[in-house]
């Protein structure tokens, strides 16, 4: 993970903790069993248990102050996730949208910059999980 990467994430992250994101539904929830993708050379489970310890670190890391409450709600498809969950910030349980890339058999966050700086027709992300990160003017 690159330092802009993990800030662009952190500034997504505070988007939506403030409320200036919204974020529409998904189709899978976390009663699903693990589901592994084999993008980058290896397997990377998604299931609640895995996505979980995967936010949960990322906002240990990049959120000073911040604890993972709780996995909502999650979609894989093709070696990409995006997730729903809720985040303690002092007391406040706030939702909170995270971007996960597959890498063997790790999940890497990935921002939501990173997402977008490429046009839906030309990027690898799969269009459900893009226009959750990117949603398109109507």
């Amino acid at each position: 993970m690159v330092m802009t990467a993990r800030t662009w994430s952190g500034l997504a992250l505070v988007a939506v903790l403030f409320g200036s994101l919204g974020v529409a539904g998904c189709s899978s929830n976390p009663d699903t069993g693990p589901t592994p993708t084999t993008i980058g050379g290896g397997e990377a489970v998604c299931d609640e248990s895995t996505l979980s310890a995967v936010i949960r670190e990322e906002v240990d890391q990049t959120y000073p102050g911040a604890t993972f409450v709780s996995l909502q709600d999650f979609e894989c498809i093709d070696g990409w996730a995006f997730a729903r969950a809720q985040v303690d910030t002092s007391g406040a349980i706030v939702p909170a949208a995270f971007f996960l890339r597959a890498e063997g058999q790790f999940w890497i966050p990935v921002s939501i910059e990173e997402i977008c700086a490429t046009p839906l027709e030309e990027s690898p992300v799969p269009e459900a999980i893009y226009l959750q990160a990117c949603p398109l003017p109507d």
